[in-house]
């Protein structure tokens, strides 16, 4: 068990444990220009692949987060994806797994901020996922659990894995969605 002086605190911890799976993703998903109504497609494809994969354990802020990208999708004529298949979902409630997830506010608030200069008119039409992901009060509220949350290992390497397979799953769905996109 970690010495509760030197310890980092589990927020810590994720964010140095996931930092190659998290840059992983930023990279995938910062490849789409969304900026362009393909770019956007691609990105809003992906992101609705796997969170339609978490629907059975999302909270009510991540349920809205899910119903934006269902709109924006709607919006702009293109089919929902399936769900990625082959993977096991964290367990409702899951820190590893909100991390993640509500991490990724933070990402979203600054593309909400880009896209509003540069692709106004693609926010107006199809913003609601970006618009639903720009309250940070449940990563706030997240961050604080984290920060002073007891450590030890066996919940440490539960929260870690669940939080690892949630970047996996994003991953997987920015690979899985690449065969449809292209072949719409």
């Amino acid at each position: 068990m970690p010495d509760i002086d030197t310890a980092p605190s589990l927020r810590d911890l994720l964010r140095s444990a996931t930092r190659i799976a998290h840059d992983r993703v930023d990279a995938l998903f910062g490849s789409c220009d969304l900026a362009t109504p393909e770019g956007y497609t691609r990105f809003l494809t992906a992101q609705a692949a796997a969170w339609e994969t978490l629907a059975p354990v999302l909270d009510a802020p991540s349920q809205a987060r899910l119903a934006g990208v269902r709109a924006d999708l709607d919006r702009l004529g293109v089919p929902r994806p399936a769900k990625v298949e082959g993977v096991e979902t964290p367990d409702a409630g899951s820190l590893g797994m909100r991390y993640v997830l509500e991490g990724s506010r933070l990402g979203s608030t600054v593309l909400l901020r880009d896209l509003a200069e540069r692709a106004p008119d693609l926010i107006e039409s199809a913003g609601a996922y970006f618009t639903a992901s720009s309250d940070l009060s449940s990563w706030k509220a997240l961050s604080t659990i984290l920060q002073s949350h007891p450590r030890n290992d066996a919940s440490d390497t539960t929260v870690l894995a669940d939080a690892t397979a949630t970047f996996d799953l994003f991953e997987r769905a920015f690979h899985a969605t690449a065969r449809s996109v292209a072949h719409d």
